[in-house]
């Protein structure tokens, strides 16, 4: 992976404060930052991208009840005709005592849960289950939010450098639109017991929201603005997010939500990605 280094005096202008309130100094030994480069589009004139929505489970490790949606996930995600619509994420919310919660969890479940566990929220919306956890009402709301091909499509590099993360990303446009990212940080194999618990495996806990950068105001986090963009435009965002201790990197990857404008000025998600720590993707093209 080729990298671009810049000065730690250039972050602030370009990426928002994590939510976990740690200062995002974006500091290791040498006093710089590393950006990883982009990889190269290798359909430049394509703009047909698949689409992802995300599905945000509200839980913690306190909450009885929660792995009858934990079970339904797992479900679903043996389902190959669903298992590619989508990204999870976990918000460890309900109980501070959980290693796999989060400042970040906490807002994110302020933002969009209507404070019942467990709850499954769709995109960066109160859209839920409501007291359904089975397979076959997650699949109708996915059925209902899925589309043929993405607004927008996604490019991004990762790479750690000392206790940072240097995220870059490129957002493609399929449709004229305004466009925001954000990026979250997700964690996996995190071993703590869930309470309700009937098979060992709900006692690690995947896909769990660590931190975020891109945020706005209100907690409604639509992420940092890219601007408006024509069909097959691109731009370029960079973000820093510092690795708090207790987290194990080599089980972090990093979501990257892109949002489009909607007319009465709110977002909509229009596509999301995973990438690896130390690794790229580029456009995932249908």
């Amino acid at each position: 992976m080729n990298v671009k280094f810049i000065m730690t005096i250039l972050a602030a202008s370009l990426v928002l404060a994590s939510c976990t309130e740690k200062p995002d100094d974006g500091k290791h030994q040498d006093g710089e930052v590393v950006i990883p480069e982009l990889p190269a589009d290798p359909h430049p004139d394509n703009t047909a991208f698949q689409h992802r929505i995300i599905l945000l489970q509200h839980t913690g490790t306190g909450c009885i009840n929660c792995p009858n949606l934990m079970a339904s996930l797992k479900k679903l995600s043996q389902d190959a005709e669903y298992s590619g619509r989508y990204q999870h994420v976990a918000a460890h919310s309900y109980n501070n005592d959980d290693l796999a919660y989060s400042t970040a969890a906490a807002n994110v479940s302020q933002a969009f849960c209507s404070g019942f566990y467990p709850e499954l929220t769709f995109n960066l919306t109160n859209e839920n289950t409501g007291t359904s956890l089975s397979v076959e009402t997650i699949k109708s709301h996915i059925d209902g939010l899925y589309k043929d091909e993405a607004d927008a499509g996604i490019s991004a590099a990762v790479l750690q450098t000392g206790g940072s993360l240097g995220i870059n990303v490129c957002v493609k446009s399929a449709k004229k639109n305004q466009y925001r990212v954000a990026v979250w940080l997700l964690e996996d194999e995190i071993r703590c017991r869930q309470t309700g618990a009937s098979e060992d495996w709900m006692n690690t806990h995947n896909n769990a929201l660590r931190a975020m950068a891109g945020s706005t105001l209100n907690l409604r986090i639509y992420g940092e603005k890219v601007g408006e963009l024509d069909k097959g435009d691109t731009a370029e965002k960079s973000f820093i997010l510092p690795l708090e201790d207790g987290w194990n990197a080599e089980n972090c990857r990093v979501l990257v939500i892109v949002n489009a404008a909607r007319p009465d000025g709110r977002y909509d998600l229009a596509n999301c990605a995973i990438c690896p720590i130390g690794d790229e993707i580029t456009y995932t093209y249908r």
